[in-house]
């Protein structure tokens, strides 16, 4: 890593990392607030991120969903944001707090529900002081969209995406709800967790994740509690436990400002200084955790729930930053990538399983390795078991093509260059980083390891890991899940808020003048590219010399409309060969070159479209045409995609 200053008389001088595409510049303030800054000239809007690091795995045993509740109240405003009379509110308030401790602590039922009462009550006289909904007034006013957050097991993040003028409004309207959030229309949020508790119970993604990380992870938050809480813990919440976790997690030194866009890295810094500087870090919890026991043997879980059947598969490994989780996309890669995996090849298209995929999950203290598969029609989840297992056989075997370790690499990496392309990308990729602990240099560096991975790594690794006697399947029956706990929700009083009153703080907020944004105007004659090939082939090109990936449309002038049968041909091509090609090598082939095709068909309009790193583009239209003269036909992958279309048109009789 370097440091860089823009301009010798700056003090500001930014960390960076020589190579890294998103040429991020890096900065931590004398508090320990971290800044991560990629700059994006595409267009006038910069993309936001507030990272903290605490999410549910950092809730109280006794009080968990509590992270993810404060998200929540985190859009209600401050002392100075959202109260028209704070002298009066802040004494309701208080009293709200103390009404929820007691009745927390309260063991009889009708006593709490006379303290529930109690707390209705104040919180309807207490709702005549909050400027509703103030925060999105304001930023509104400043052009954001998106704006939004979210929590997970080691992170809450604040979002916004604004116009690039509107910086400095920006930073003075989140320093100030961070400052010291108020926890008003407390009661009425609680509606709205309790509503998204209630729909969670009957997602079976849901039931699935939790039985995995309560066998792998079983003495670990990972494993002990969920980002949503217990319906119990929701039940008797506590407004003092939340202050406390604001205190102990919401410090400076424990969050990160992510901006990926059009700005001065310069401005950025001063104005991150101006209005964050004064911020005092604190003494952030150890999180200490014990270590799991070993999987000695297959663990199988059953959950049920009304979606269609699918098996879940798991193995643990150390956390994030571990040599083992950075194997893991790799090894996920050989066996699945929508194209060359031993997934793809050998059950999706040979059609055995109706879906087949295997991804990485990465946690700070544990990761993990995951596959996830769906039977067809009349297939017991014993042989939808049975068909992923053959395919960890072959990996521990080593049966898979030399070469596809690197082109695995290889497609990772054009992902992430395609990922950079937008300021959403980058700033995800910076946040994850950051809750994850790993260096942005460690980030960026790791594919000069990667790089060097051989086969023969691949399979010491699968054998030493990735066993038959070490995982968890789980089994997602279509059936009544008889476990389910939904929250009844307490009695409330619509309460009367003002919606048309503003804080003081916000009629400054909007007296304020940003600067203007010069327009940009493009020359169209200029960016597209004219062509005529033949007679009846027409050629647009908009050219990016800055990208190294193309997308290249051949657009045919006719479509269902035309003739049903195309609909079926898109559905089809994907698993044809050629005089010269096995189906199973075209894939390899594309997927050898970095490269991938698809096929779709409108009602006006049939499309084929091949896309992929730019250094491969000659051999991919070579590939591509060499497909689409040379097809052979398939009848056994032709029969599902006709049966398809053919139950398709019946039903619209």
């Amino acid at each position: 890593m370097h440091e860089y200053a823009p301009q010798a008389s700056q003090k500001v001088r930014f960390t960076s990392v020589p190579g890294d595409p998103a040429q991020v510049q890096m900065l931590t303030l004398d508090n320990g607030l971290r800044l991560f800054l990629s700059v994006n000239r595409d267009e006038p809007r910069v993309y936001t991120e507030i990272a903290v690091r605490a999410g549910s795995k950092h809730d109280p045993a006794d009080t968990t969903g509590l992270a993810h509740y404060f998200e929540h109240m985190m859009f209600k405003g401050t002392d100075r944001m959202g109260t028209l009379n704070w002298t009066k509110e802040s004494e309701l308030l208080n009293q709200i707090e103390q009404k929820f401790e007691a009745h927390r602590n309260e063991q009889d039922p009708a006593r709490k529900k006379e303290l529930y009462t109690e707390i209705d009550k104040l919180s309807f006289e207490a709702a005549r002081f909050a400027a509703a909904n103030e925060y999105d007034k304001l930023v509104s006013a400043i052009g954001a969209k998106g704006t939004n957050a979210y929590t997970w097991v080691e992170q809450t993040v604040y979002v916004n995406d604004i116009p690039s003028n509107e910086l400095e409004r920006w930073f003075e309207l989140e320093s100030e709800r961070f400052r010291r959030p108020v926890l008003r229309l407390f009661h009425t949020e609680l509606e709205t967790v309790f509503e998204e508790y209630n729909i969670s119970q009957d997602k079976d993604f849901r039931k699935t994740l939790k039985a995995l990380q309560e066998t792998l992870t079983p003495t670990h938050p990972y494993g002990t509690q969920t980002t949503l809480g217990r319906g119990e813990d929701l039940k008797n919440p506590s407004q003092t436990n939340i202050y406390r976790f604001f205190d102990q997690y919401y410090v400076p030194n424990n969050m990160a400002v992510v901006m990926s866009g059009d700005f001065d890295p310069e401005e950025v810094a001063r104005l991150a200084q101006k209005y964050f500087g004064s911020w005092k870090s604190g003494t952030v919890p150890v999180f200490r955790y014990e270590k799991q026991p070993e999987l000695a043997s297959r663990v199988r879980r059953d959950v049920y729930g009304n979606e269609a059947p699918w098996i879940e598969v798991g193995w643990r490994f150390p956390g994030a930053s571990s040599q083992e989780a950075l194997m893991l996309p790799l090894v996920a890669g050989i066996l699945h990538n929508y194209q060359a995996g031993l997934f793809d090849l050998n059950i999706i298209q040979q059609q055995k399983l109706l879906e087949a995929y295997a991804y990485p999950r990465a946690y700070e203290d544990f990761s993990s390795l995951l596959l996830m598969a769906k039977p067809r029609d009349g297939q017991s989840l014993e042989e939808v078991e049975n068909l992923l297992m053959e395919q960890i056989d072959l990996l521990r075997e080593g049966k898979f093509e030399d070469w596809l370790p690197q082109a695995v690499v290889r497609d990772m990496k054009l992902g992430e260059i395609r990922n950079f392309e937008k300021n959403q990308g980058r700033a995800g990729a910076l946040t994850g980083a950051f809750i994850l602990g790993i260096p942005w240099v460690d980030f960026t560096g790791r594919w000069d390891i990667l790089e060097k991975v051989s086969k023969e790594d691949i399979v010491s690794f699968a054998r030493q890991h990735i066993r038959p006697d070490n995982y968890v399947t789980v089994y997602k029956h279509q059936g009544e899940d008889k476990g389910v706990m939904k929250v009844e929700k307490p009695e409330i009083t619509p309460i009367e808020v003002n919606r048309e009153g503003i804080s003081d703080f916000a009629g400054g907020f909007l007296a304020k003048e940003t600067p203007y944004i010069e327009p940009r105007f493009l020359d169209f004659s200029k960016v597209f590219q004219k062509a005529t090939l033949s007679e009846h082939v027409r050629m647009r090109v908009v050219n990016d010399k800055y990208s190294k990936v193309f997308r290249l449309h051949y657009c045919f002038d006719m479509g269902k409309t035309a003739d049903r049968r195309l609909g079926l041909a898109a559905s089809y091509l994907p698993y044809l060969g050629t005089s010269t090609y096995s189906p199973r090598q075209v894939q390899q082939e594309f997927y050898r070159l970095g490269l991938s095709f698809s096929a779709s068909c409108q009602d006006d309009y049939f499309f084929l479209t091949l896309e992929g790193l730019s250094e491969s583009f000659d051999q991919g239209v070579s590939l591509l045409e060499h497909l689409i003269s040379e097809a052979r036909p398939n009848a056994e992958a032709l029969a599902n995609p006709a049966a398809k279309m053919k139950n398709q048109t019946n039903a619209s009789y």
